[in-house]
């Protein structure tokens, strides 16, 4: 879980490019979540999976901040 870093606006961003903004429950950015997929298309991965993956993402993204934050 060492790929996750926090922004200096508070946000938590994967080195994939996913931003996660924890007061908004952990709901990517809308900027962020467009890049994200379309990095995803251009790659030719299917819109189920980065949407499973984004949400893998997440999941990860709170267990890595219980862990190192709170």
């Amino acid at each position: 879980m060492d790929n996750w870093y926090i922004l200096p606006n508070g946000n938590i961003k994967h080195m994939n490019g996913l931003e996660l903004q924890p007061e908004k429950d952990w709901f990517p950015t809308a900027a962020s979540m467009g890049r994200y997929a379309e990095d995803c298309r251009l790659q030719g991965m299917p819109e189920a999976l980065i949407v499973k993956t984004m949400m893998d993402l997440a999941l990860d993204c709170e267990t890595w901040t219980r862990e190192n934050l709170g």
